[in-house]
């Protein structure tokens, strides 16, 4: 590169992978982190990884790595609301919609906090007195004002007797 490049928005639209890339090419041209960091820097600005990181890909490349993507980190697997628990929630939901947590958290032993999430972001349903869908159909909306109206009209024809 002749010169310095300053920074502008079109600059700044790099990906992580992109700037390990930027990186693994500057190792290759047998520049130093220093030197990398402080292009980086002047590219990206305030969006640049720190000295610390730019070391760490530095050497990473230097020892051989090849390939840039971020490898994944080990994490809890998250089983709570897997396939198993919310075919039990629904069963047991399917005996009797006005259950709540708790007694279905004792019916299928699981906590009740894994409960309430599988009901409410699995299923997507909210407590009323019973639990019902939160995301009503067209359908389910045009036959709830049908019957609102029907129920008014009435009102207004049989008023005491209604």
């Amino acid at each position: 590169m002749a010169g310095i490049i300053e920074s502008s928005p079109a600059h700044q639209n790099f990906s992580r992978n992109d700037i390990r890339v930027i990186i693994k090419f500057s190792v290759i041209l047998g520049k130093d982190a220093s030197c990398i960091h402080k292009n980086l820097v002047t590219v990206l600005g305030e969006n640049a990884l720190s000295i610390q990181t730019v070391r760490k890909w530095v050497k990473a490349v230097s020892d051989g790595r090849d390939d840039m993507e971020h490898e994944p980190r080990p994490s809890r697997p998250v089983t709570a609301c897997g396939d198993a628990n919310i075919s039990k929630v629904l069963v047991s939901l399917s005996d009797d919609r006005r259950k709540t947590c708790e007694e279905i958290s004792t019916e299928t032993s699981m906590s009740r906090t894994s409960v309430f999430r599988v009901l409410t972001n699995k299923l997507n349903k909210k407590k009323f007195s019973k639990w019902v869908p939160h995301l009503l159909t067209v359908e389910q909306k045009e036959s709830r004002v049908n019957f609102s109206r029907n129920f008014l009209r009435r009102f207004q024809t049989e008023q005491n007797d209604f």
